[in-house]
């Protein structure tokens, strides 16, 4: 009678956050929380990096998403809309992630 047991606690390691909290705080949440997840069925992951003083978030990609042929889109349909609909702040998201390195692309 084979079993499993999953335990899933979404805000064990990521702190609450509210309208009041600094922006990259809100954008590490969402990362975590939202982003991150979807992300991680691909083997990849979303960093930020920064946030710049023209209300930008520079993002960085990893594992399976670094190299991949759909970042750009993952970026701009997925990650940036998410974000921009949660922190009305926020203008856009750029990426600087170094794509030629393809070892571990998913696609």
């Amino acid at each position: 009678m084979g079993g499993q047991l999953t335990i899933k606690a979404p805000n064990a390691k990521v702190p609450m956050v509210n309208a009041d909290s600094p922006v990259n705080e809100r954008i590490n949440y969402y990362l975590q929380t939202e982003i991150n997840p979807g992300l991680a069925s691909h083997g990849g992951q979303v960093s930020l990096i920064d946030v710049v003083e023209d209300g930008i978030a520079v993002l960085q990609f990893g594992g399976g998403c670094q190299g991949c042929g759909q970042a750009d889109v993952t970026l701009k349909e997925g990650i940036e809309r998410t974000l921009l609909e949660r922190i009305p702040e926020l203008k856009g998201v750029r990426d600087v992630t170094d794509h030629t390195q393809k070892e571990n692309a998913y696609y």
